[in-house]
């Protein structure tokens, strides 16, 4: 059985990167990008943590969610992150001796129309191929977060809402998102398993915000 939690500071730094790469003409305030900024769209991140076994549990606990700043393509349906630069985020990071390469995030940014709390978050053939390859590559299994994104016109009032055992559905300010996570078993023989929705996904930040917490109160 596999865990995930995700501990503030990783959720925030998911979310904010997610938010500043928002594409501009995904907003209903038709917001334009200034001229001469980076492409907008997803974005691509490593996440370190610790690893630990508790009996027949494996639980992964994301403390540090490094975006990759410097990719070759960025657009509002995908990312190519450079291995080059992936390798120097790793290098540096894992000289600490509390942060193990645990895996990867990324976004998906949508309309509002086009928006749906379970939808956004399914993987892509693309997806499932990337993971399942590095995974192998790496001969250890690795987590998937998926960001969910749409932009509203005004602050949203959804609750959290848990769906299954690996997806978070809940709202920041004008953002609703989708939270979910899977994991690639690189030993597992049958193609189809390799790719799995984690069996509990655990995140105190990103299911405990309500709307009422962002309401001035003075």
């Amino acid at each position: 059985m596999a865990t995930v939690c995700i501990e503030e500071k990783a959720f925030m730094t998911m979310l904010v990167a997610a938010v500043e790469a928002f594409p501009s003409k995904y907003r209903p305030d038709a917001y334009r990008k200034p001229k001469g900024v980076s492409a907008e769209g997803e974005v691509h991140g490593l996440l370190f943590g610790q690893l630990m076994d508790k009996g027949d549990k494996r639980i992964y606990n994301v403390t540090l969610a490094v975006p990759n700043q410097i990719v070759y393509d960025r657009n509002e349906n995908g990312v190519k992150a450079s291995m080059v630069h992936i390798d120097r985020i790793r290098e540096i990071t894992e000289l600490f001796p509390t942060y193990q390469f645990l895996g990867w995030f990324h976004s998906h940014p949508y309309k509002h129309k086009d928006f749906h709390k379970k939808t956004s978050v399914e993987f892509s053939e693309v997806d499932r191929q990337s993971a399942v390859e590095m995974a192998s590559d790496l001969c250890q299994n690795m987590i998937e977060i998926i960001f969910g994104l749409t932009c509203l016109k005004r602050m949203a009032r959804t609750k959290p809402e848990f769906i299954g055992t690996h997806i978070i559905h809940n709202c920041c300010g004008i953002y609703k998102y989708s939270l979910a996570c899977y994991i690639t078993q690189h030993a597992t023989v049958r193609v189809e398993s390799l790719f799995l929705a984690v069996d509990n996904l655990i995140c105190p930040t990103g299911a405990g915000m309500h709307y009422s917490d962002f309401l001035n109160k003075s």
